[in-house]
This record gives C-alpha cells, structure tokens and sequence, in this order.
C-alpha cells in the first residue's frame, strides 16, 4: 500500500489597509525587520439577504529590504498588497497562566495598492527590493 500524502502548502496573499504606521527596527546584527498590522474585510449578505462587514485585524512581519522600504513609504490606511505564509505562535499568559495561540504573516513581499499615488512613488517602487529568499529566525526580532 502506498504512502499517500496530502499536498502541503503554507502561502497567503492578501488585501487590505494598514491599521497604524509600520514599526520598522533592526535586529542586534543589523537586519531590518518592520511589524504592520492590516485590516482585511469581506462582505457576506445575510440570511435576510443584508450585507454585513466581517474584518480581521492580521498582524505582518517584513524582514530585510522590504521592511526598510515598508517602514519608509507606508502610512496608516494606505491599502497594500501581502504576500507570505502563516506563522503560528504559542506562549503562556503570565497573569492567567493560560496558553494562548495566534496566527501571523510572515511577509515576503509587500505592495502599495493606491493608485492615485503611484506617480509620486514610481521611482521608490522601480528600487523596490526584490522577496527575500529566507528571512532570518524571529529569535532576534528586537519586539
């Protein structure tokens, strides 16, 4: 009998809005790594066939030349483009002794959506670095 396996894959793009200035820093070694966090809604109709707004906040991590060019060029509310995969963290609560989760992105590409802005960025975005191949462990992530 064979070994069948499901096909694993670990990739997300998504669109939405910065919720606050993205907080660019270095880690000790000097490579720069910048936390966003984006808010992405979607617009579902309800059983009465009403539209009701759903939004998740999703936290960003860019590592390398895309997190200076992020922590440079972006705003809060300015609408971006995330490409990346899920990561998943754990920790204990110190005050409850809980253990809590959450899902992050851990971005290899960030991308401005605003058009009406595009001509005065043009030539930033030209100089946009390229995805990283890996970025550096989190361990360093001076957060």
């Amino acid at each position: 009998m064979s070994d069948l396996r499901m096909p694993e894959l670990n990739h997300v793009f998504l669109a939405g809005r910065l919720t606050r200035d993205p907080e660019l820093r270095y880690t000790p070694n000097g490579t720069a790594v910048c936390k966003l966090s984006i808010a992405v809604s979607r617009y579902p109709r309800t059983k009465e066939g009403e539209r009701k707004e759903e939004t998740l906040y999703i936290n960003v991590t860019v590592w390398d030349k895309h997190a200076e060019f992020c922590g440079q060029y972006l705003r809060k509310g300015r609408p971006v483009l995330v490409e990346g995969s899920l990561k998943g963290e754990e920790w204990e609560d110190k005050a409850t002794g809980q253990r809590r989760t959450s899902i992050s992105v851990r971005a290899t590409r960030v991308q401005q959506l605003d058009w009406a802005e595009r001509d005065a960025t043009e030539e930033t975005r030209a100089d946009a670095p390229k995805p990283a191949e890996e970025p550096p462990p989190e361990d360093d992530v001076p957060f």
